[in-house]
């Protein structure tokens, strides 16, 4: 029971969207070839640690698995662990 978005691409990719609001069972955007653009957020889920990934040329970003990330991009990650470093002087 699962539909359809249309995400505008000119290359007709979209993401399917699931009545679960659970991320596990979104889709991989690696796995659709899509090219990542960068990292809005990161969450964990169920112990594992999954990032939100906005990828080029898609309006809907899905999560994907953080250890996938630093395989496939690790200058996007590395990027967005640095911007939220915070450093206090104890």
């Amino acid at each position: 029971m699962s539909e359809e978005i249309n995400t505008g691409v000119a290359s007709g990719k979209s993401l399917p969207k699931l009545p679960s609001p659970s991320m596990k069972y979104r889709s991989n955007g690696f796995l659709l070839g899509l090219e990542p653009e960068m990292i809005i957020h990161s969450k964990p889920i169920e112990g594992t640690n999954y990032l939100l990934m906005k990828w080029k040329d898609v309006e809907e970003p899905s999560y994907v698995k953080a250890s996938d990330a630093n395989n496939k991009c690790p200058s996007i990650v590395i990027d967005f662990y640095q911007s939220h470093l915070t450093w206090s002087n104890l």
